[in-house]
């Protein structure tokens, strides 16, 4: 709820849901190591009076929906920013809400001596799971935001109450307690406790679980869409193999799993050399099972080298520091270490190497002779995976000329040739964001790539201009600056503002490219998320006052990952209030996983306006990748412009559109079957 009520504050981007399940780690291990002190170094008195305290305290900050007033104003660090607003909003209830679990069974061990508490944390998962599941299914198709956080807040006040409730139970269970739950006894030895590879192997394999959990979303984000359901989906199958493992042992072996997690090594490798190519619905489904696979080891494995119940607070501790810092490997290191998105394979050797192992310090005695011969081909199958992955590596590493990564994600210039021509490349993901020809080629600073002559956008321009001596100057705006093609289409007397969010494209686009330095027309760049900087520039009082513009493009991709923030009813509002009366809203709909051209339509229909479809193929003569364009406007002489005619293709029926908001969003409505 939380991660998707700022999302657009900072560009769709899918290091949003990154940051804020850092950011809940965090705070889950804060609460964790608050259940374990409390629960060992007071009486059960104190323990209670000190809970109650907080919890009553926590009804203060029930408004947990940002306001408008923290939104960015497009500097300084997005990844501190989201922590700032999520503490400041939600800290002190979620803070609560983690050490209920560690602490209420470590009451019910109090009260209960002879029962095992660890299935409550199996019950304690599937109650998450549960509210996860029933956020895009239920709670966000029916209720807007707003309601959505009002009904939260109404429904943490009985569970505050309930809290209270077992705190006086556990209280009224041993009226004579004075002091902390006891210990158990000293081993023999002199061990009071697990040791130190039992405490390492514990925060070892939850910052697996955790890292591969974070890794294998932005892999999906990246690729597909960056909306709740790409978020909820890994963490469900997160949430499940907790359930699943802990709920006695029943659903883990190791025997059952080694092969299968050996499998999941080639799926990894063929969603890695073949992602460009992978259908939408295979991808989700192969980076879902095998991170469910993956899971299953690593928590398997953890309920396995569970201690005894007396050690259960400081076993959750570790598992939530080893959960804290796999997040914070994946959200704040790997931007800082790693050039590309080099997290997701590591994390897989990782994960593979560590069940080995445990498997090898097994006495043979021990086990089957079918056991081994698994072993045995899983450490073959894992050799050919590391192998794989470093030629994945050189492979996605040559004709690089850089490659750069930061909190938006990681961008690459690189060589290659088009057509027999050489050329310079800038990618972001999967996905081309513009191409140049080499210097001393004719069309080195002509319109290419998606934005050539037969382009849906090339024919909007060309349409708005005019033809000979009668060509007028045209104001145009860009959302999205990629190696700033676009700029190629500027006269003289032209004005052309890019909208981008992101630094790095900048500066790469002005160091390998020569777009923006040759453009004919003036050419500027506002920095910060498009939609934000827009109603900025059209709000009452804004000054100075922009120039209404002639066309806008909509080009903003993350990879295929369009932000869907910039492709809503309120989105298209700020749009045509930018625009002149008679302006026109050219929407880039080339995609591999989605189709927005429904989505597109039904938002133009909306507002009275008629939309067209403009596809060219791939043409590299012109320097023409295939795409896809659609044309939105009011203006019946821009729409009946032999030009347009001729280039729009036929559109379907309007009963398959489809209308998106701030408030609610369907991605599976788009995905490509």
């Amino acid at each position: 709820m939380l991660a998707k009520a700022i999302l657009p504050w900072f560009g769709g981007t899918p290091a949003v849901w990154t940051t804020c399940m850092l950011f809940f780690q965090v705070l889950l291990l804060g609460g964790y190591v608050y259940a374990h002190l409390i629960s060992t170094r007071l009486s059960p008195r104190a323990q209670v009076s000190v809970h109650l305290a907080l919890l009553l305290a926590s009804l203060f900050f029930l408004k947990i929906l940002p306001s408008a007033a923290w939104s960015p104003s497009g500097g300084g660090s997005p990844a501190w920013s989201i922590l700032l607003i999520l503490g400041a909003n939600v800290g002190i209830p979620y803070l609560v809400l983690s050490a209920t679990s560690p602490l209420a069974q470590a009451w019910f061990r109090g009260a209960s001596p002879r029962l095992s508490p660890y299935r409550l944390y199996a019950l304690s998962n599937a109650g998450s799971l549960l509210a996860l599941l029933s956020y895009p299914f239920i709670v966000e198709p029916l209720l807007t935001l707003k309601n959505q956080a009002a009904l939260w807040a109404a429904l943490y006040i009985p569970f505050v109450l309930a809290c209270g409730w077992c705190g006086i139970a556990f209280l009224r269970s041993a009226p004579a307690a004075r002091q902390p739950v006891p210990a158990a006894p000293a081993a023999a030895g002199g061990k009071t406790g697990p040791g130190w590879r039992s405490r390492s192997l514990w925060f070892l394999l939850s910052a697996c679980g955790s890292g591969l959990l974070l890794a294998t979303t932005n892999q999906l984000t990246l690729n597909v869409s960056v909306v709740p359901f790409m978020w909820i989906l890994p963490f469900s199958l997160y949430l499940l193999s907790f359930i699943l493992c802990f709920d006695g042992g029943r659903f883990y072996s190791r025997a059952a799993w080694l092969l299968p997690l050996a499998f999941s090594c080639a799926a990894v490798c063929y969603v890695l050399f073949a992602d460009i190519s992978v259908p939408a619905l295979l991808l989700i489904a192969v980076c879902s099972s095998t991170l469910f696979i993956a899971c299953m080891v690593c928590h398997g494995e953890l309920a396995a080298h569970k201690p005894a119940a007396e050690h259960l607070t400081g076993f959750y501790v570790l598992v939530s520091a080893g959960g804290a810092f796999g997040g914070l490997l994946v959200a704040v290191a790997a931007p800082l270490l790693f050039r590309g998105p080099w997290e997701y394979p590591l994390f897989w050797l990782l994960v593979p190497s560590i069940m080995l192992a445990l498997a090898l310090r097994e006495e043979k005695a021990a086990v089957s002779i079918a056991y081994r011969a698994a072993r045995l081909a899983s450490i073959c199958l894992y050799i050919v995976f590391a192998g794989l992955l470093y030629g994945y590596y050189r492979l996605e590493t040559r004709s690089l000329l850089v490659m750069e990564r930061n909190f938006y994600g990681t961008l690459q210039v690189f060589e290659s040739s088009f057509g027999g021509a050489k050329i310079l490349t800038l990618m972001h993901g999967q996905v081309k964001h513009g191409f140049q020809f080499a210097e001393g080629d004719p069309r080195r600073n002509e319109p290419v790539s998606y934005y050539g002559r037969a382009s849906g956008l090339g024919v909007a321009i060309r349409a708005l201009r005019g033809p000979g001596a009668r060509r007028r100057p045209l104001r145009l705006g860009g959302v999205g600056l990629g190696a700033g093609v676009i700029a190629a289409w500027t006269l003289p007397s032209d004005r052309l503002t890019f909208y981008e969010i992101n630094p790095l494209v900048l500066r790469l686009s002005g160091e390998y490219f020569t777009y923006l330095r040759a453009a004919a027309g003036a050419v500027d760049v506002v920095m910060g998320d498009a939609r934000l900087s827009l109603e900025r520039e059209t709000a009452a009082g804004a000054a100075p006052r922009p120039e209404p513009l002639d066309l806008l493009a909509i080009d903003a991709f993350s990879s295929d990952a369009i932000p869907l923030h910039l492709l809503t009813r309120e989105a298209f509002a700020i749009y045509f209030k930018r625009l002149k009366p008679d302006g026109v809203l050219a929407v880039h709909l080339t995609n591999r996983f989605l189709d927005l051209e429904p989505l597109v339509r039904g938002l133009a229909l909306e507002r009275g306006l008629k939309a067209v479809v403009i596809d060219n193929p791939k043409d590299e003569a012109a320097g023409a990748e295939a795409a896809t364009w659609m044309l939105v406007s009011g203006d019946e002489k821009f729409l009946g412009d032999p030009l347009v005619k001729s280039s729009a293709a036929a559109l379907p029926p309007a009963p398959g559109t489809l209308v998106f908001t701030d408030q609610y969003s369907n991605l599976y409505r788009l995905l490509r079957r």
